[in-house]
């Protein structure tokens, strides 16, 4: 075990020394006969350091600082705060590090770190088709209220699909387990209207026409819809091999079902998708994770359960505001309006 007390200032110049040179946190702990916990504190927070004083002098960062983490930005876009603040304190081995916060509120006016948006492809026709869609529904606003949104998603034990992180204090690690065969998943089933909630139903991991049909039968979604849209309603649903097969055609032209003309790649306009991110924030909060697919399935239910008419109601409202977004930007892909 390394010495204790604080650390002086040439053991902390040392440290980012050794640190900006690669070398690990036990070596450096080693070479300045340190704890590897007190090494590490101070990296992490090095302003935080007991018997650290910050010196005013240090707290911006220009020229070939500034240049540095420019460069590393550009090389690398998702590189951490911390990988940046070990840029600009290469070569400031005499002077005071400048902490992550600093580092943090050099560039707040320029950069910030935002995760990214996941966009389908679209090629010039797609984007062509979608204007022409929300052209053809836009300020169609009683045609809207009959329309019946819907959509399928996986749900896994391990946390949602795409997750990439989550904001923590500095020095803290988000920790997510993956399991090694993937944990499990379960797939349901979502519609909403204008109204509110109209279901929300367990389907098989594969979904074929046959399987969709029989729980679009099963489930009494007709008689469920007819009851809150007595006026008449429209389904729509996107484009998957299951949704657009002759056997689900068939079943729709036997049933009356006006079925809504969906442009591909177009999981963007469908204001299910909300409703979706809505279950995921609140069933993974905490960066929560599942035992067992049983115990998956309940808090699926309870959250579902959570969410109000009213807040349904208001995403389907807003789809009027999707659709004229998506003529604006020329059929582009649009964020959650």
């Amino acid at each position: 075990m390394g010495r204790a007390g604080a650390l002086t200032e040439a053991e902390k110049r040392a440290i980012w020394g050794w640190r900006a040179a690669g070398l690990k946190l036990s070596d450096i702990a080693t070479r300045a006969d340190r704890s590897r916990k007190a090494v590490k504190s101070f990296l992490d927070q090095p302003d935080a350091t007991p018997g650290y004083v910050g010196n005013q002098n240090t707290r911006k960062f220009t020229g070939p600082a500034q240049t540095r983490v420019l460069n590393k930005l550009r090389a690398a876009p998702r590189s951490p705060l911390k990988a940046l603040t070990m840029q600009v304190n290469t070569g400031r081995s005499q002077r005071k590090p400048v902490s992550r916060e600093t580092v943090r509120r050099n560039m707040a006016d320029d950069l910030s770190f935002r995760r990214a948006i996941v966009r389908q492809p679209l090629s010039r026709e797609n984007r062509l088709r979608r204007v022409a869609f929300a052209m053809q529904n836009l300020n169609k606003i009683e045609e809207h209220k009959k329309v019946i949104f819907t959509d399928e998603k996986k749900f896994n034990l391990d946390g949602p699909d795409g997750y990439s992180g989550q904001w923590v204090r500095t020095g803290e690690f988000p920790d997510r387990v993956r399991r090694h065969t993937g944990g499990g998943s379960v797939m349901f089933w979502m519609a909403i209207s204008s109204a509110g909630k109209m279901a929300l139903l367990k389907t098989p991991a594969r979904i074929t026409s046959e399987n969709y049909v029989a729980m679009l039968e099963s489930s009494r979604v007709a008689t469920i819809v007819s009851e809150t849209h007595p006026e008449g309603w429209t389904f729509m649903q996107d484009n998957a091999p299951a949704h657009v097969a002759r056997n689900t055609k068939s079943f729709f032209a036997r049933e009356g079902w006006h079925v809504m003309d969906w442009p591909a790649y177009s999981p963007d306009l469908n204001p299910v998708e909300n409703v979706w991110s809505i279950m995921s924030r609140r069933m993974y909060a905490g960066n929560r994770q599942y035992e067992s697919l049983s115990e998956l399935e309940a808090e699926i239910m309870e959250v579902w359960a959570s969410i109000t008419n009213a807040e349904v109601g208001s995403l389907v409202t807003g789809w009027n505001a999707r659709l004229h977004r998506c003529v604006n930007m020329e059929g582009a892909n649009v964020q959650n309006v």
